[in-house]
């Protein structure tokens, strides 16, 4: 009591989650030119939603390119072979590693892990930005189409914390000329003006916000429907492809996505469970509506309320 406290050793030889899931990395806001997924949680337990959702994906990844993860395995054991080795030697190898890469921020990024998460400094809120490589084999909403497609199916993989997993496949300033800008590579790539006939497309422009203000919804949505070409159409109820922007902080996120309501909005923890446990799900969220009655019984009593303070002045005079 009182003394020097003995350093941590990693739990005795446990597996430590921060050499395996990484230290986060933070920043003000969602970095520009970063693929990803912006993941909403319960309040608190936003660690262990990335968490749930960094393995989730990683094994859906791998389950698609099962060759990488033949190649993660192979990474490991070269790892427990390399801490046979003294200090000197793998001193030597870091420094040779260093010196061959240039030491640069893509070089840096290109070993990091597959999806890094990075803080926000968001409630119920972060980032998991996933690596360049593996976005130029499967783009982030496809990815994140197939493994909640699987939960829905299946039932698996679920996350006791996890709300929403939205993917980013651009990252914007918040301004309406920038996120047009930013979209119209993906809209034209979706949606050829030239397409055969009965190929046609149908699609919504769906907007969200978080500690953001400067977007508004009225200027925005009808701005990217316009860079859709005809003969592509709207639908509202049940489109091909919804074009999901998403507001947070002074950046906006842009995605085409799939699915989006067959997939409850990529909800996870609604996709888990079955209708009765989705309507209290629902019901627990949202505030009671105010009945028909109530409504009536209130604006009578506002009424009466009037017409006494209007005898009440009559009296006076």
């Amino acid at each position: 009591m009182g003394g020097d406290k003995r350093p941590y050793n990693g739990g005795d030889g446990k597996k430590n989650k921060k050499a395996f899931y990484g230290r986060p990395q933070t920043a003000a806001t969602v970095p520009y030119n970063a693929l990803g997924y912006i993941v909403t949680s319960d309040a608190g337990r936003e660690r262990y939603s990335w968490r749930d959702t960094v393995r989730n994906l990683n094994d859906t990844y791998e389950s698609i390119f099962p060759e990488e993860a033949a190649a993660a395995a192979a990474a490991q054991s070269e790892k427990v072979a390399d801490d046979s080795k003294d200090a000197s030697d793998k001193l030597a190898a870091e420094l040779a590693d260093l010196k061959e890469s240039g030491g640069d921020d893509a070089a840096d990024f290109a070993r990091a892990e597959r999806f890094k998460h990075v803080n926000l400094d968001l409630k119920a809120c972060v980032f998991i930005r996933m690596k360049w490589e593996a976005t130029q084999k499967i783009s982030p909403s496809e990815l994140v189409r197939r493994m909640l497609t699987n939960t829905r199916d299946t039932g698996e993989p679920v996350s006791r914390h996890t709300l929403r997993i939205v993917p980013v496949e651009k990252v914007s300033y918040a301004a309406v000329e920038d996120v047009v800008k930013a979209a119209k590579p993906l809209i034209d790539e979706a949606f050829p003006a030239d397409c055969e006939k009965g190929k046609e497309k149908t699609f919504a422009v769906v907007f969200n916000s978080r500690a953001n203000s400067s977007l508004r919804r009225s200027e925005l949505v009808p701005a990217l429907a316009a860079l859709v070409p005809e003969p592509h159409k709207v639908e509202l109820g049940k489109p091909d492809i919804v074009v999901l922007v998403e507001a947070c902080k002074g950046v906006a996120t842009i995605a085409l996505v799939k699915d989006y309501y067959g997939l409850l909005k990529y909800n996870q923890r609604l996709l888990s469970m079955n209708e009765e446990e989705r309507q209290a799900e629902r019901a627990r969220c949202m505030p009671p509506p105010v009945e028909a009655d109530d409504t009536k019984d209130t604006k009578k009593e506002a009424e009466e309320k009037e017409e006494t303070e209007e005898k009440k002045e009559e009296a006076k005079e």
